[in-house]
């Protein structure tokens, strides 16, 4: 519900994940629970979902419904965690602005007038304000360091031994 409201505030997600709650009653009944049990991940945009879009912000993958979990949400599900929300990106990732033509533009919680960074925008933006506690992104040349910075949060660049 909380993520919700911010979306109403800021316009950083781009999609609620269904069967979130039924993910966490299976888990709930599972003797193995996993080092992430029960907590809320919100997935940047471009992050596979099975049953979602990954959009990027481009028109052209509308249609394009995933047919299985990204390597990193599959990882994610395994140790208990609940992915909940996707957050929104620049078009094609490569800005360090928020905002593309599907899902239009997010703001900074901390300040409207301001941009959140970019890409991972959508991501800052709703930890920021409190609609999730930990996201799943990507850092290249700055994705998440700049909206952790932008929007007053810790940020780290996710590396194969870091994750």
């Amino acid at each position: 519900g909380e993520a919700l409201d911010v979306n109403q505030e800021v316009n950083c997600l781009t999609d609620f994940i269904h069967g979130c709650e039924d993910q966490l009653q299976k888990l709930k009944k599972q003797k193995e629970k996993g080092l992430l049990y029960g907590i809320p991940i919100s997935i940047k945009d471009h992050i596979n979902c099975k049953g979602h879009i990954s959009s990027e912000g481009m028109v052209k993958f509308l249609g394009q419904v995933k047919e299985e979990d990204s390597v990193m949400v599959q990882v994610l599900k395994h140790q208990g965690a609940i992915p909940f929300v996707k957050t929104n990106i620049p078009q094609t990732m490569i800005n360090h602005d928020c905002s593309n033509l599907i899902f239009g533009q997010t703001l900074n919680p901390l300040n409207h007038q301001k941009s959140p960074g970019g890409s991972s925008g959508g991501e800052g933006a709703l930890i920021a304000a409190g609609g999730s506690i930990l996201g799943i992104s990507s850092d290249i040349g700055g994705s998440i360091r700049l909206p952790s910075s932008f929007c007053g949060l810790c940020g780290l660049k996710p590396t194969g031994n870091r994750i």
